[in-house]
């Protein structure tokens, strides 16, 4: 999406669905208006995590002279200490106090020159898994028996003949329980404005307060 230089509040995504998720939930909790132009962070896509932890990426942004704070949320995948491992190896000349681990609550520092750097990694920062595994917790206790039937009717697919890989199954998981929504077929990002997904929901609160306290919202 490019980069707006007037806007010192950047953040760093993997894609549409982590822009528009991080989007439709923080409208719940802090003023957004509508249009980019106002956004109170602007939120850029890169091309895919390996081109966000490509040496030098991460480092380049916290370089630019409008950047003031600059947030990373990443997916975990398989590895959340090798993903933050590798954020570290990038930004530790621009912040040498940068902890070993990332903090369960997510990653929050600032240098002598005031720039901020805050990480988060999908779900939990522990955990092994992604963006639709954090939005897994945001489903309402209400839709729990619809969302174990979603998860049941995946598995049964794949015993059947269904290509879906295993590592998919997250997000084979979440948008079969999207796709029996009133309307079929949401995006996660708009499932949170409408409250399909919940985004008051307790496993929401640590992100949010992460993202509150990075960008004094």
């Amino acid at each position: 999406m490019g980069t707006n230089k007037s806007n010192p509040k950047q953040l760093v995504v993997e894609g549409f669905q982590d822009l528009y998720s991080v989007h439709g939930l923080m409208r719940a909790h802090i003023d957004w208006p509508d249009g980019k132009e106002n956004a109170p962070v602007w939120i850029e896509i890169g091309k895919s995590a390996e081109e966000i932890l490509e040496p030098g990426y991460i480092s380049l942004k916290l370089k630019e002279p409008f950047t003031e704070t600059l947030g990373v949320i990443l997916d975990a995948d398989t590895s959340p200490r090798g993903r933050y491992g590798r954020i570290r190896k990038q930004s530790i000349e621009i912040f040498p106090d940068l902890p070993d681990d990332i903090p369960l609550g997510g990653l929050i520092v600032e240098n002598d020159d005031h720039k901020r750097l805050g990480v988060w990694i999908m779900p939990d920062n522990a955990s092994e898994g992604c963006l639709e595994v954090f939005l897994r917790h945001l489903v309402p206790n209400e839709s729990e028996p619809i969302w174990q039937h979603a998860t049941g009717s995946v598995v049964r697919a794949r015993e059947i003949g269904a290509s879906c890989r295993e590592c998919h199954l997250p997000k084979a998981f979440l948008y079969t329980w999207l796709a029996w929504q009133d309307e079929p077929g949401q995006y996660p990002g708009t499932a949170l404005t409408r409250r399909i997904l919940d985004p008051h929901a307790v496993s929401a609160a640590s992100f949010v307060k992460w993202f509150r306290e990075l960008y004094a919202l």
